[in-house]
C-alpha cells in the first residue's frame, strides 16, 4: 500500500490552491485577543479621590490588595506573586522619599479624629 500512489491526494486541491480558502474571517479575533479585551475593558470605579475610569484587571488587582491589607493571607499572597514577577520588590525600584516623619494616635474611641504630635 506504501507503493501505491493514491489518485485523490494528487486531484485534491487546483494548483495554487490552499487546503482552506475560505479560512478564518478577517477580523475576527482569537481567543487570547478576546481574553485581553475583557481584561482591559474598562470600568468605573468610585473611591476617595472621586468618580474614575480603570481597566479591569487594575480594579481586581486593587481589590486583591485591599483584601491583603485587612488580612486575608490568599489575597497577600497573590499580591507577593504579582510583586514578584513584575519585579515590584527589587532594592531600589521604590523612588519615593521621606519628606515628614509623623507620629499619630488614634483614639480607639473616636476613629474620626487624629492628634499629630
Amino acid at each position: 500500500m506504501a507503493d501505491e500512489i493514491r489518485k485523490d491526494i494528487q486531484t485534491r486541491f487546483k494548483k495554487g490552491q490552499s487546503g482552506n480558502p475560505k479560512g478564518r474571517p478577517k477580523g475576527r479575533k482569537n481567543n487570547a485577543g478576546l481574553l485581553s479585551d475583557a481584561f482591559f475593558k474598562t470600568v468605573h470605579i468610585k473611591d476617595a479621590q472621586g468618580l474614575r475610569s480603570v481597566p479591569k484587571i487594575v480594579a481586581a488587582a486593587e481589590v486583591c490588595l485591599n483584601n491583603a491589607l485587612k488580612g486575608d493571607l490568599r489575597s497577600f499572597a497573590k499580591v507577593m506573586d504579582i510583586a514578584e514577577k513584575f519585579e515590584l520588590l527589587k532594592p531600589g525600584t521604590i523612588q519615593q522619599e521621606i519628606a515628614v516623619i509623623r507620629r499619630i494616635i488614634v483614639d480607639p474611641k473616636d476613629p474620626d479624629v487624629f492628634e499629630d504630635k
